[in-house]
């Protein structure tokens, strides 16, 4: 299987998800849809691509929100989806449909030689928050940007806020050690937790 190169930090995060639980992710495609498809709704209104647009859709996965958007920003517009599972990628490219304008690429957005100035939206549904160095990341994302360029993403606010992980992830414990706690710093879901909903 493909891995993608990628910056030397974010080594452990290709290995997941080029690993069992990416292709556990990339089975499950079709009900991850059913759930986080609100919330792509979400982040497609309040992104506001609009035709002729091109878009970068970081951590794109099983490539559901790189087709939202290309066909936001069709027939003249452009969506890259990126990401670093392969197993994802497969299903995002036996999905897409036909003819959009779209593309799909094996890569570590922190590494990756975008053409400078060549995108007008940055967007990601739960994919920036797995960066190990995120000023190094958002740095060569911002390159990819033209000086008009936009961001929005959505990330996870912290556990005790999201029951549907907690509640589970608490019966577990009642029969197995609890993992190591995470720094508030450390790659995952919940890296942006500490600044999510704060104001400038």
């Amino acid at each position: 299987m493909e891995q993608p190169s990628g910056h030397e930090q974010n080594a452990d995060q290709i290995a997941y998800w080029n690993g069992p639980s990416g292709q556990r992710w990339a089975d499950r495609h079709s009900v991850q849809e059913r759930l986080l498809g609100p919330i792509a709704e979400v982040l497609i209104d309040r992104a506001k691509p609009k035709p002729g647009e091109r878009v970068i859709d970081v951590g794109c996965g099983s490539g559901a929100t790189t087709v939202a958007f290309a066909k936001t920003v069709a027939p003249d517009g452009f969506a890259l989806g990126l990401d670093v599972s392969e197993p994802m990628l497969a299903q995002a490219r036996a999905f897409a449909p036909k003819g959009l304008p779209l593309d799909f690429v094996l890569a570590d957005a922190t590494v990756y030689p975008f053409e400078p100035a060549s995108f007008d939206l940055l967007a990601s549904r739960f994919g920036v928050m797995f960066f190990a160095d995120p000023i190094a990341s958002f740095t060569n994302l911002r390159r990819a940007l033209k000086p008009s360029g936009r961001l929005a993403f959505v990330c996870w606010r912290e556990p005790k806020e999201n029951p549907w992980m907690m509640a589970p992830l608490m019966a577990v414990y009642k029969h197995v050690p609890k993992m190591p706690p995470v720094g508030p710093e450390e790659p995952g879901p919940f890296a942006f937790a500490p600044w999510v909903g704060q104001n400038p």
